[in-house]
């Protein structure tokens, strides 16, 4: 039977709206809108690496040739190790899994994903404020209400708006965010702004690992698009009380990371002047990590209905730390999962297909919060030049192993057989 007449509503526009978005197209739900509080589509931030496992569920809605055109190509290994102190090569990890990771400015990803949606589909400017859970009798089980005044109802609402959701909050989970003890400063820095030989060392993903930070770079895009840059990335340990924004994120001098970094290398000093080369203002973007604790339940039922409920998908679920790249993909992950249980329940009880939904993907998502966590440990060290038995290549290859040899779509097949009707799923 399935739901794919029901009316969806996604709230959240960013990466995981618009990939749920996607796995809806794909999987044959027939009537679904997605509102984005934002006047236009944008992503902020820097760089982003999608690994095999959301490039086998990107690849199968037919992304493949619009990612790769604006990705890396070819990069010689997975993650490069060196130090801080003398720039000195530590060690690296190989790529392992197919297709392999695409390293692509956020924005050009999200482009990839609304390159496939109607435009009927989209609905800009609708921030949320509440969801009315109406009456038997009403013509739509919700009423979701907008900033700008306006309405829109629906039969299932997939809360994807992030870490600080609205849907979240309405539902009652108003818990508080845990501060990872980290900021993260995000730019960007062209090849021609370095010296030749940090540019040719930066044209692969290099970790330069401190005492409690490490700078991150990402070989993003390529050099036939004109759209090649080194995406920075640093991970730095501050107190909270250190932060003077009113927001999670905000734009900070690019002195505050030359502070934290004025005694490392001379390749890192390279990255600093580049930084500035690129930046009008002397500023870069700059984040405070958050994370939520992993929730028990992550939907609600309609009172009275079966067929009608809200369901929360990516942060807003299972937000996690950027460690191990994992926050798209998860998104991803769970929004295939998601819209393919939709379209091919079996029965007519939302609350089972909800349920075998958070039961298929919660363990998982779950272990990559806590295993990300323990990753930004390890890529941060007090004792950040050693290889130890935790920190090696080998070692850290297996950590990632298990999340990027997974392929979603196997997983529905096998843990669906009984629940699930395959007869025309594209799967």
């Amino acid at each position: 039977m399935g739901f794919a007449d029901k009316r969806v509503a996604i709230v959240g526009g960013g990466l995981g709206g618009t990939a749920f978005l996607n796995a809806a197209l794909y999987s044959g739900l027939k009537n679904v809108q997605l509102y984005e509080q934002a006047p236009q589509f944008g992503e902020v931030g820097a760089g982003v690496n999608i690994t095999s496992n959301a490039n086998r569920v990107l690849d199968a809605f037919g992304l493949k040739e619009s990612m790769t055109a604006k990705s890396s190509r070819k990069l010689p290994s997975y993650m490069e190790y060196h130090s801080y102190e003398t720039g000195d090569y530590l060690g690296h990890i190989e790529e392992f899994s197919q297709p392999p990771a695409r390293l692509l400015h956020r924005a050009h990803l999200l482009d990839s994903l609304k390159e496939r949606v109607p435009e009927s589909s989209l609905n800009l400017g609708k921030r949320l404020s509440s969801i009315d859970r109406n009456t038997a009798g009403a013509t739509a089980p919700y009423t979701l209400h907008f900033e700008d005044g306006s309405t829109a109802e629906a039969d299932i609402v997939i809360g994807c708006d992030g870490i600080k959701s609205n849907v979240r909050l309405d539902m009652g989970l108003g818990d508080s965010p845990n501060y990872s003890g980290q900021v993260v400063y995000r730019g960007f820095v062209d090849y021609k702004d370095l010296p030749s030989e940090t540019a040719q060392l930066l044209r692969k993903t290099v970790n330069f690992r401190g005492p409690k930070r490490h700078v991150l770079i990402l070989p993003i895009g390529n050099e036939e698009t004109k759209t090649d840059r080194a995406a920075v990335i640093g991970f730095m340990s501050e107190p909270l009380e250190a932060w003077d924004s009113e927001s999670w994120m905000s734009r900070s001098d690019i002195d505050s990371l030359q502070e934290h970094v004025k005694d490392w290398c001379p390749q890192v000093q390279d990255i600093i002047a580049g930084l500035r080369k690129g930046s009008e203002d002397g500023k870069i973007l700059k984040q405070a990590l958050y994370v939520r604790d992993p929730l028990d339940k992550w939907f609600e039922m309609k009172e009275g209905q079966k067929d009608a409920g809200i369901i929360l998908l990516g942060d807003s679920a299972h937000s996690t730390l950027p460690h191990q790249g994992q926050g798209t993909c998860m998104a991803i992950e769970s929004g295939i999962a998601l819209a393919t249980i939709l379209r091919h329940w079996k029965g007519d009880d939302l609350a089972g297909a909800f349920q075998f939904y958070q039961d298929l993907r919660k363990p998982r998502t779950d272990r990559v919060t806590q295993t990300s966590y323990e990753a930004g440990k390890l890529a941060s060290s007090d004792s950040p030049d050693q290889m130890t038995n935790n920190f090696n290549p080998g070692a850290l290859g297996e950590r990632m192993k298990w999340i990027m040899e997974y392929n979603v779509l196997e997983d529905l097949k096998i843990k669906g057989a009984g629940v699930l009707d395959f007869q025309d799923s594209r799967l």
